[in-house]
C-alpha cells in the first residue's frame, strides 16, 4: 500500500491545486493514503533544501510530491511538482484538476490565513501543556514501531499524560524515521504533542522522563567477550549522557534479547545522580512466553496465568518458578467467580512434562513463532515493554506480581548491587517493591527431587531453571559463573552480576527499601 505526501508553501497556488487533487483521490479511492505538509514562506526554503538533501532529490519549487510504500518502508519515490502530480493522477487513476488560476490564488490565500491561525492556536495550546519527553533508542526497529500506538494512545504512561517522543537512531536511518514520524502524526492521538527524529543522544536524552533502550548490538559472529565489551562501551556512553542531561527522576527501561542485566548494571554504575531503582531490565517477555506455554496446555487465556516468576538473567540462564503461580478461567470440575484461581502445578499435574518438555517449549517459543511468521517477532516484545512501563507508572494489578530485573539490596541472598530478575509489585506512585515472602529454601528441597518448580539442569544462554551465566566475560564484565541446580542459591548469586538462584528467610510482608521511595 502506498502513501502520497504533498508538501508546499501555504500561499502557493500550485500547492492548492495539488492539495485539492489529492483530496479528490483520497475521497474516491479507499486505498489512497494522503499526508500533507504545509510550511510558511519563511519555513519553506530551508525545509525543502534539508528534505531534498536528505533524500537525494533535486527540486526547487512548491509543491513537492512523493510516494512511499507504507508496508515496506525505504526511500520515497519523487513524483515532482503540481504538473507532474496531475499527470501521475490522470495516467494512473483517471483524475485531473479543473481549477483555474483565480480559484487557485483564492484558495492559496485562504490556506495562508488558515496556516497562520493554526500555528497560533497550536502555540497557545502548547503553552498550556507540559508534556513529558520520552526517548526510544534503536528507533528504526520494528519493536519501536509496534510500541507507538499504545504509547501515544495513553495506555502506557496514563490517560492524561501528554508526551513528546524522541526517536533516536543513526543518521543513515533518518529517512526511515521521518516516515515513522509522519505515520505517528497520522494516528491523531490527542496526548501526542510531537515526534522528533534524533541522531545525537545528547539532544535526544535531554530532559527526558522516560527512556527505553532497545537492543542495538547484535552478537552475530562476534565472540561473547567482544560482544559484551561493545555493550559495555555503548551503555557507559549512554549512562554518562543520561546522568548529565536527562531529568533526575528519569525512568530507564533496558529491553530486548541482549545482555540486559549486564547493561542495566553498567548503566546504574555510571549514573550517580539517578536513583538506581529508576533503572531496570525488562523480564516480561520471557515471563509471557513461559505463561503462554502453560496457557496453551491448559486451554486458557495467557492472561489467566499469574504470579509466574523469572529469577536471574532473563536472556541468559534463569529459573522459571511455578511454585506460586495460579491460573484463572480453567474449565475444570471446580469453578468460581473471575477472582477464583487454582494452583498451576496442580492443574498441570505432570512433573515430568514441567521439568523437560515445558522448558524446551519455552526455550524455543521465539524461534517457533518467527519460523511461522517468516520474520522477527517484535509485536510481543513491544507489548512486554509497554505493559512493564504501564505497570511502573500506574501500578500493577492488585494481588499479582511480575518479574523485573533490578539492582539487588541483598534480597534472597543475592549480592548487593547485582542486577537480578525478582518478583515485584508496582505502586501507582511509580515505584516497585520486591516481594519478600517466597520461601526459596523450600523450593531448593523440591529441586533436588526434580519437582516442576525447578524444571531441569542449566544450559548456557537458554531458558533453564538456574540463574547463572557463564564466566566467559569474567569479573570485569560482570557475567556469572556456570552452575548446576545442586548449587546453593547464595553461592550462585555471588558468582557474577547477571545470574544466580536466591535464598533468604521468609518474611510475611513485602518490604520497601528507602531507595525505592518515589523520587520527588
Amino acid at each position: 500500500m502506498a502513501k502520497f505526501v504533498i508538501a508546499g508553501e501555504a500561499d502557493c497556488p500550485y500547492y492548492a491545486r495539488a492539495e485539492l487533487l489529492g483530496d479528490k483521490l483520497a475521497i474516491n479511492l479507499p486505498d489512497f493514503k494522503l499526508h500533507k505538509i504545509v510550511k510558511t514562506p519563511d519555513e519553506w526554503r530551508e525545509w525543502l533544501s534539508s528534505e531534498c538533501q536528505l533524500r537525494g532529490w533535486k527540486h526547487e519549487k512548491s509543491p513537492l510530491v512523493w510516494r512511499e510504500l507504507i508496508d515496506r518502508g525505504g526511500k520515497g519515490v519523487l513524483i515532482g511538482g503540481a504538473n507532474e502530480f496531475q499527470e501521475y493522477a490522470q495516467g494512473y487513476y483517471g483524475f485531473e484538476s479543473s481549477l483555474v488560476s483565480d480559484d487557485m490564488k483564492n484558495i492559496a490565500a485562504e490556506n495562508k490565513q488558515l496556516k497562520v491561525e493554526k500555528d497560533k492556536e497550536e502555540a497557545d495550546y502548547k503553552a498550556l501543556s507540559n508534556p513529558v519527553h520520552v526517548c526510544i533508542t534503536n528507533a528504526s526497529s520494528n519493536v519501536c514501531y509496534n510500541m507507538m500506538d499504545g504509547l501515544c494512545r495513553g495506555e502506557v504512561l496514563g490517560s492524561g499524560v501528554e508526551m513528546i517522543i524522541h526517536l533516536l537512531d543513526s543518521s543513515d536511518q533518518a529517512e526511515y524515521l521521518d516516515g515513522t514520524k509522519m505515520e505517528v502524526e497520522d494516528l491523531a492521538h490527542g496526548l501526542m504533542k510531537g515526534v522528533v527524529v534524533e541522531t545525537d543522544p545528547n539532544v535526544a536524552f535531554k530532559d527526558c522522563s522516560y527512556i527505553v533502550i532497545l537492543d542495538e548490538i547484535e552478537q552475530g559472529e562476534k565472540s561473547k567477550d567482544a560482544w559484551i565489551k561493545e555493550n559495555h562501551e555503548l551503555f557507559v556512553k549512554y549512562a554518562k549522557i543520561i546522568d548529565s542531561v536527562a531529568s533526575k527522576s528519569v525512568k530507564v527501561l533496558i529491553a530486548g534479547y541482549g545482555p540486559v542485566n549486564f547493561n542495566a548494571s553498567m548503566m546504574i554504575k555510571n549514573t550517580p545522580s539517578i536513583p538506581r531503582q529508576n533503572i531496570v531490565a525488562v523480564s516480561r517477555m520471557v515471563e509471557n512466553q513461559a505463561k503462554s506455554v502453560i496457557a496453551e496446555r491448559l486451554k486458557i487465556n495467557t492472561a489467566g496465568v499469574v504470579d509466574l516468576i523469572i529469577w536471574g538473567n532473563p536472556n541468559g540462564e534463569h529459573y522459571i518458578d511455578l511454585s506460586r503461580s495460579r491460573v484463572h478461567g480453567y474449565d475444570g470440575a471446580i469453578i468460581g467467580p473471575d477472582s477464583f484461581s487454582l494452583s498451576t502445578l496442580e492443574m498441570v499435574f505432570d512433573s515430568k512434562w514441567a521439568t523437560t518438555e515445558y522448558l524446551e517449549l519455552v526455550k524455543t517459543k521465539k524461534s517457533r513463532t518467527e519460523e511461522a511468521l517468516q520474520h522477527p517477532a517484535t509485536f510481543s516484545m513491544a507489548s512486554a515493554i509497554n505493559s512493564t512501563l504501564m505497570h511502573w507508572c500506574n501500578g500493577s494489578p492488585s494481588s499479582q506480581f511480575f518479574s523485573l530485573g533490578v539492582s539487588s539490596e541483598g534480597w534472597y541472598g543475592v549480592p548487593q548491587d547485582l542486577v537480578f530478575s525478582f518478583p515485584v509489585t508496582m505502586h501507582p506512585k511509580g515505584y516497585w517493591i520486591v516481594v519478600q515472602d517466597i520461601d526459596v529454601s523450600e523450593e531448593k528441597e523440591l529441586s533436588d527431587e526434580g519437582d516442576a518448580t525447578t524444571g531441569g539442569s542449566a544450559t548456557e544462554g537458554e531458558t533453564t531453571t538456574t540463574g547463572e551465566e557463564t564466566a566467559s566475560a569474567g569479573e570485569e564484565t560482570g557475567t556469572a559463573g556456570e552452575g548446576t541446580q545442586e548449587k546453593t542459591t547464595e553461592e550462585a548469586g555471588k558468582e557474577g552480576t547477571e545470574g544466580g538462584e536466591t535464598t533468604d528467610e521468609k518474611t510475611e510482608e513485602p518490604v520497601k527499601s528507602d531507595e525505592q521511595l518515589p523520587t520527588e
